[in-house]
């Protein structure tokens, strides 16, 4: 069997599928309303999925929050906040760093300047907007701020935490132009061709909203997003050490001791793409806010307009896959209007919003897996057991995703020439100018119709060009791996692949 003995955690979820939720399917769910979620039965799920999880994978902390309507209808605590201590996680205190959600906020302070008039265009060039520093762009081509929501702004990738950066001399909020100026990234694909994962584009409109507002990205969250939503235990901090309710994170040694692994700091020029610390309570309140619009507690931050704006699609890479709107993640999942967005910073975060059944589910947690090899020995009484590798976001919303909406469906009538597919794939780059990159992922035939896809699989066909897994994906898949993947040619014969919910693709290099 191509599935490893580490899915029985994701098999659990399978065998108490859409427990919460009556109907799984898109006939059912057409032919009536969903029932309301019920509490227990989530609890039931939750105990059995992340209890095991905390148990196999060894995470040190994990928390979860599902709300429906303006109710929360279910949060808790896993593992430990401080594991030293066996400080119990606790979902109105205890923050977790939840990453690039960070992009979510921001992206809903860029919708409340577009209606209070201090932006006139989305259309506009960014540059206009920025005081400090511009931009350099060489391409010919303006970068809107709609191509900075929605990844398309062709900046080059950059690593975001940069060794050295947080000493005596680490400079803080707001910065000064000529330091944002030497790190941030040059335009080097042609803006609005492509959406391509980008933390400097999230950055350079945190710097936007500053310049506009003349406050800090801090201080204009705190007044116009996370008070007015009574979310008073989430702030976005580019401190190099964290607050005393932040999770401190622990990786395992099999049958050894658990080794605290150091917080995570994002350098000061990209702290505005991922830099919040927040709660599984705070984020029910956030969760709420975008599920229900301007006819609940959104209302206090954003009009009916302004929230379809943010949760319409405005671009992506495939019009059958994911695709941005005002930074959200927008897709469909068996007939559910889904927007997400996930955060990877040595934690692990996740938000869904389920947008016709105006349900919110939040997850996240931190360590997990074994020690980097150059880790300190721990001095912690060693906890007996295996250490299985850590997870991933894609393994989780996977397995989230399966039990509130179901498995994707695939075809098993159809028949596919998979020998078009078959190859090794790389990342397409942001800069075209550079070669395919990052981790191979092998395209094989798994002998039966289907394909198999990183070692994952089968995957079968689920549409044109199309391919869906038949079981659950690995709770360790990288982060390039996903439940489902589309293929598109090339004009030069080539061939591409898109995880279902992408920012960026890949790229065949060779074909078998």
């Amino acid at each position: 069997m191509l599935m490893t003995k580490r899915l029985v955690v994701a098999g659990i979820a399978a065998l108490v599928l859409c427990a919460g939720l009556a109907g799984c399917n898109k006939k059912e769910r057409a032919a009536a309303p969903a029932a309301a979620l019920n509490a227990a039965e989530i609890e039931k799920w939750s105990d059995e999925t992340f209890g095991k999880i905390l148990a196999e994978y060894r995470v040190s902390a994990l928390a979860i929050s599902v709300t429906e309507g303006d109710k929360l209808v279910f949060t808790k605590g896993y593992g430990y906040a401080d594991w030293a201590n066996k400080t119990p996680v606790n979902t109105e205190t205890t923050q977790f760093r939840i990453a690039s959600l960070t992009k979510t906020f921001v992206g809903t302070a860029v919708a409340q300047l577009l209606e209070a008039g201090k932006i006139a265009s989305l259309d506009d060039p960014v540059n206009k907007y920025l005081k400090r520093f511009q931009l350099k762009n060489t391409t010919g081509k303006e970068v809107t701020i709609w191509n900075l929501l929605t990844h398309r702004g062709g900046l080059a990738m950059v690593s975001v935490m940069v060794p050295g950066e947080d000493g005596p001399d680490r400079p803080t909020h707001p910065l000064p132009g000529d330091y944002i100026a030497a790190r941030m990234s040059e335009v080097v694909r042609e803006p609005g061709t492509l959406s391509h994962y980008c933390n400097p584009c999230t950055s350079t409109l945190g710097f936007m909203i500053e310049d506009i507002t003349g406050q800090t990205l801090q201080d204009y969250m705190k007044e116009h997003v996370y008070t007015p939503l009574g979310m008073s235990h989430t702030e976005i901090t580019n401190a190099p050490r964290p607050g005393p309710d932040v999770v401190t994170q622990y990786a395992f040694v099999p049958d050894g001791s658990p080794v605290a692994l150091p917080y995570p700091v994002i350098t000061p020029a990209f702290s505005y793409a991922g830099d919040t610390n927040s709660t599984a309570v705070d984020m029910s309140k956030w969760l709420i806010a975008h599920t229900l619009g301007a006819n609940g507690p959104g209302a206090k931050i954003l009009s009916a307009k302004g929230f379809d704006l943010m949760h319409t699609r405005k671009a992506g890479n495939v019009p059958e896959e994911s695709g941005f709107g005002m930074q959200f993640f927008i897709y469909d999942y068996n007939g559910e209007k889904v927007m997400e967005h996930y955060g990877s910073l040595a934690f692990r975060s996740m938000e869904f919003f389920l947008m016709n059944r105006k349900v919110g589910i939040f997850v996240t947690f931190g360590g997990g897996g074994a020690p980097p090899a150059d880790a300190a020995a721990g001095t912690l009484p060693a906890e007996p057991g295996p250490v299985e590798p850590a997870m991933s976001h894609s393994g989780v919303r996977a397995l989230v995703l399966e039990h509130f909406l179901g498995k994707l469906p695939i075809k098993r009538d159809m028949k596919v020439d998979v020998a078009k597919y078959l190859g090794t794939y790389r990342s397409i780059p942001a800069n075209p100018k550079d070669a395919p990159g990052g981790q191979p992922m092998t395209v094989t035939d798994s002998g039966d119709g289907g394909l198999v896809i990183a070692g994952v699989g089968p995957y079968r066909p689920s549409g044109p060009d199309e391919f869906t897994l038949d079981g659950p994906l690995p709770l360790q898949a990288g982060f390039r791996d996903s439940n489902k993947f589309k293929f598109t040619a090339t004009p030069d014969g080539g061939m591409r692949m898109w995880e279902h919910v992408n920012a960026g693709g890949l790229e065949r290099v060779s074909a078998n």
